[in-house]
């Protein structure tokens, strides 16, 4: 069976409810981290999972709300004694941000018992191992001109680049947002979709609403929360889902969903 877990599913605020970003497919007693917002180990743990199961990191973007977990993480990895490789995927400037950590944390490659690696990838990437596949698309989300002004007066170090992702597994096809600078951003990403993961800390409910209206959506889920929204999920869901005939769900922390 495969499993999607959500660990952390607020947006840039943690709540008392919410944590920050992150979620898990769990595919055969292994799993997959999209996004590592903290605490997303002691969320695994919570969950009654083993962080040392993780075969892979991929991380949309560097905002911390979806990163800040990560040293911990590999922390937490290097005192069990994590075995395998831990690869880190994530878009350009990955490598270096990674390298970046490891020397502010004190967590140097030759004291782990396992393999750190990092990877870059892009539109043209293709992930797959043990029947999932996994899609990169670009958003809006830092690509704008106020992100590039940004990036220019600190001699393009940030590398504001943002994506949204496609998972194919056991014959579904589920979109996963990421974060936007609108729901159009991932569009392209959408046909045949059986579900789409969307987030909620850059849009407002009635947009969202005439979009999945528009798009015929059939399965929305909800994630990435708004924290002025935090305790208002019947409202959210009541608006979003306002004269639609599909599905909608708003995540929570620890929340587990059967494929």
């Amino acid at each position: 069976m495969t499993e999607l877990l959500f660990l952390g599913t607020s947006a840039g605020v943690s709540t008392a409810n919410r944590h920050h970003c992150s979620m898990a497919i769990k595919r055969n007693g292994r799993l997959y981290l999209i996004d590592c917002g903290c605490p997303a180990s002691m969320l695994l743990k919570k969950m009654g999972e083993d962080p040392k199961t993780i075969d892979a990191v991929f991380l949309t973007h560097w905002h911390p709300d979806h990163a800040s977990g990560l040293p911990m993480l590999i922390q937490d990895l290097q005192l069990t004694y994590k075995p395998e490789t831990l690869p880190i995927y994530g878009p350009a400037g990955t490598v270096r941000k990674v390298g970046q950590l490891q020397r502010m944390f004190i967590i140097p490659q030759d004291i782990y018992p396992f393999q750190l690696e990092s990877h870059e990838y892009d539109e043209s990437f293709v992930f797959e191992r043990d029947g999932l596949r996994i899609e990169f698309f670009q958003t809006m989300h830092l690509n704008n001109e106020n992100w590039r002004k940004i990036d220019e007066r600190h001699g393009h170090e940030i590398a504001p680049i943002a994506y949204g992702m496609v998972l194919h597994l056991d014959g579904k096809k589920i979109v996963v947002s990421g974060d936007v600078l609108s729901s159009g951003d991932i569009v392209r990403a959408l046909p045949d979709a059986d579900l789409v993961i969307h987030e909620f800390g850059h849009i407002h409910p009635e947009k969202l609403n005439a979009f999945v209206k528009e798009q015929g959506i059939a399965n929305l889920l909800i994630t990435h929360i708004h924290h002025e929204w935090d305790l208002r999920a019947d409202e959210l869901k009541r608006i979003v889902s306002a004269g639609h005939a599909g599905d909608v769900q708003v995540a929570h922390d620890l929340m587990r969903l059967a494929i």
